[in-house]
């Protein structure tokens, strides 16, 4: 039976490797790695527990299922196993603000939720694919230390700049652009398991502001 490197640092081709040829200890292995961040992604973009866990385990039968399509040429397994997700994720939005409305739109958090208001001039395509993006910032952002997640979200959230972080927390600005660069670096590292993100988000990861 094959055995994962003691650290967990078996490769995404690997492990889909392993996966295509029924290995259900790789199946194992990636859902460890990628559940919790795919969980939260779509908790936040659908604001429903039962629909998000729904969409995780179609997510992961389709990995199961077509493991051998998994090109790590392409990019990640997280990328592709994220791509799996919002296209479900997507469509059922879709499908459901062509409905009358049934409850609350979006909380404080950014999630979407049933029956939300949505522009006739817009493209429910494109409301779509934004809410999808914001749920996977937001999740990156929540994986972040406190400190640095504070000053990133005033950022990204409210479009503040350095300086005006620095008189709005009353932290330095020595302080706010350290943490910054630390919570871009983190940030970074993380949106990068998913091609095409980081151009989307609206961050400049330079420096943490927005573009």
């Amino acid at each position: 039976m094959w055995q994962p490197e003691a650290d967990g640092s078996a490769s995404d081709r690997l492990v889909a490797e392993r996966i295509a040829a029924g290995d259900e200890d790789a199946f194992a292995l990636a859902y460890d790695r990628y559940a919790g961040l795919l969980y939260g992604a779509l908790l936040r973009f659908t604001g429903d527990r039962e629909v998000t866990a729904e969409i995780v385990q179609d997510t992961f039968l389709a990995l199961w299922r077509r493991a051998r399509q998994f090109d790590e040429r392409a990019g990640t397994l997280a990328g592709w196993l994220l791509g799996i997700a919002r296209h479900r994720a997507v469509d059922m939005h879709r499908a459901r603000i062509r409905r009358p409305p049934l409850a609350s739109p979006a909380d404080d958090e950014g999630r979407w939720r049933a029956g939300e208001p949505v522009d006739a001039a817009g493209d429910p395509h494109a409301v779509a694919a934004q809410h999808w993006l914001q749920a996977v910032v937001r999740t990156a952002l929540s994986e972040l230390p406190d400190d640095e997640r504070a000053v990133l979200t005033l950022a990204y959230s409210s479009g503040l700049s350095q300086s005006e972080i620095s008189a709005r927390t009353g932290l330095p600005l020595g302080t706010v652009k350290s943490r910054t660069r630390r919570a871009v670096a983190h940030l970074r590292s993380r949106l990068t398991d998913w091609p095409g993100l980081l151009d989307e988000t609206g961050i400049n990861l330079a420096d943490g502001t927005r573009g």
